[in-house]
């Protein structure tokens, strides 16, 4: 049995209201994830290394890094940071080196930096957040260009981004 003339225009209209309601949640979504990575970059990154950058220029110095304990190296820096006058960014964890980036749609991501006197490492970014951070400093997405490089971590998922500074 056809459907009448009202009946196929309810449905054209509830499918085009249904598909206008879903295209305006991605772009949603697609802005507020947008802006979120935006925030972590200007607010966390870039502060990071203008903090880096002023350490190191007013002869700050640079804990001792054995390799086996990157959160009391980590901490010593911040501290004799703070002791010079100078503060890190502020983080959305309790610790300063540590940034829980929380997209929509994706899984969070605790990234962990761990800063040096010629640069910085991040620990556990997703390959979107690299491409998308390696495109914001060295202009495209290459793993072994530029000031921002990195690779793939141990566990396959993550990555390990260092950055030059």
């Amino acid at each position: 049995m056809p459907l009448s003339g009202r009946a196929t225009d309810r449905l054209a209209s509830i499918a085009i209201y249904v598909w206008i309601a879903i295209v305006v949640l991605w772009a949603g979504t697609t802005l507020i994830n947008h802006s979120l990575e935006t925030k972590f970059y200007k607010d966390f990154l870039l502060e990071w290394e203008v903090a880096l950058q002023r350490y190191k220029s007013e002869g700050g110095r640079w804990p001792e890094f054995s390799g086996d304990n990157q959160v009391l190296y980590m901490d010593r820096l911040t501290q004799w940071m703070a002791n010079k006058g100078m503060s890190p960014p502020l983080s959305n964890t309790e610790r300063d080196y540590v940034y829980r980036l929380k997209r929509l749609g994706w899984p969070h991501e605790r990234i962990f930096f761990l800063c040096f006197s010629h640069g910085m490492l991040l620990y556990g970014i997703s390959e979107k957040t690299f491409r998308k951070l390696d495109r914001w400093i060295d202009g495209e997405a290459d793993e072994t260009k530029g000031l921002f490089t990195g690779r793939r971590g141990k566990d396959g998922i993550a990555y390990v981004g260092a950055l030059q500074l």
